[in-house]
């Protein structure tokens, strides 16, 4: 039993990282964040294939999750490190949108 939940507690964690990922890749190519100079041209070059990278393992991890009974240990840290690499790209466009604010 508490497996199961741990399986439920992981994809509700996963479900919540994609919804980041695509909140963010709607922030990125929004008109609002156009970058203006060759700084912010390159962060935002980053933070898309930053954002294609996370949405593409968070698919995969998704459907793993989805398709598993069991969730081994390894798998647990998979999930973990992708949590901790979705808040990463929070800071990252949190820093993008300070830059651009900036050099406006």
């Amino acid at each position: 039993m508490e497996n199961g939940q741990d399986v439920s507690m992981c994809l509700g964690k996963l479900e919540r990282c994609y919804n980041t990922i695509q909140l963010f890749k709607i922030r990125v190519d929004s008109y609002l964040y156009e970058p203006t100079t060759m700084a912010l041209f390159e962060t935002k070059l980053y933070l898309m294939n930053k954002i294609a990278h996370l949405s593409d393992a968070n698919k995969k991890l998704l459907e793993f999750m989805k398709s598993s009974k069991d969730l081994l240990p390894d798998q647990y840290k998979m999930v973990n490190y992708h949590i901790r690499e979705t808040f990463e790209l929070e800071f990252d466009f949190m820093e993008y949108a300070l830059k651009f604010r900036q050099s406006v």
